[in-house]
């Protein structure tokens, strides 16, 4: 089975984050990814790198950088909403 590479695009100066891991789609806040990322809340401003399956996301505003592969994003993701109600 063939695997896209993850993609992403930061969207509403900043606000929100569309990505592709594996196929699926998800649509964050900001607050959401930094969450998922493990990281605080924080003003908007978010640069993404992709290297094959792994992600790099820099919050310049407050000098914020968390990396990690794509299908640990996606499990993290996909447990948060799963928690949501």
């Amino acid at each position: 089975m063939v695997h896209s590479l993850p993609s992403a695009l930061v969207i509403d100066q900043g606000r929100r984050v569309l990505l592709r891991l594996y196929g699926r789609f998800y649509d964050l806040t900001q607050d959401a990814l930094r969450s998922a990322l493990g990281l605080p809340e924080g003003p908007p401003g978010l640069g993404i790198t992709i290297n094959h399956d792994r992600l790099q996301f820099e919050f310049l505003a407050d000098h914020q950088t968390a990396e990690m592969r794509a299908n640990q994003l996606q499990r993290r993701i996909s447990k948060r909403f799963a928690e949501k109600p």
